[in-house]
């Protein structure tokens, strides 16, 4: 239990707790949100998703904050795997910064399985030392 703790402790200090906007802080947390996805870590993603998250899906679904987590937690939607690549960090004002990455998500929904390659960019916000997650749009990627 000791162990556990500890690894929760250091992940949550890992960008909740960062002193300064950086793309470094940044890089973890993008990281963090797919590794709290496919772990279904919802105590993890209350801390990296803002209360008022606009998550876009490439079919158009919409989730809040809300029903991210709540949809991981019944298994409505439950990622298996999320490899992002290409990974671009823009910073458009010192609290606003925009990522964009290619992913391929490996993910069952409403208990069909489903692969996506996708161009996914997100807004993120630096707030009380910390960043969120504020929006999250994806495409598909078509293939040849």
């Amino acid at each position: 239990m000791k162990y556990i703790l500890s690894i929760f402790f250091a992940l949550l200090t890992t960008c909740a707790f960062a002193q300064k906007a950086d793309s470094l802080d940044l890089a973890r947390c993008v990281t963090d949100l797919n590794t709290s996805l496919v772990g279904r870590d919802t105590l993890r993603l209350r801390l990296l998703l803002r209360s008022d998250l606009h998550y876009y899906h490439s079919n158009g679904w919409l989730q809040t904050k809300r029903d991210v987590i709540s949809d991981l937690y019944n298994g409505k939607l439950t990622y298996k795997t999320i490899n992002a690549t290409d990974r671009r960090i823009r910073f458009l004002t010192k609290t606003l910064a925009n990522v964009s990455t290619k992913a391929e998500v490996d993910a069952v929904m409403n208990g069909k399985p489903i692969h996506l390659n996708l161009d996914v960019t997100q807004m993120w916000t630096w707030k009380d030392n910390r960043w969120e997650l504020f929006s999250r749009l994806s495409k598909r990627i078509a293939l040849n």
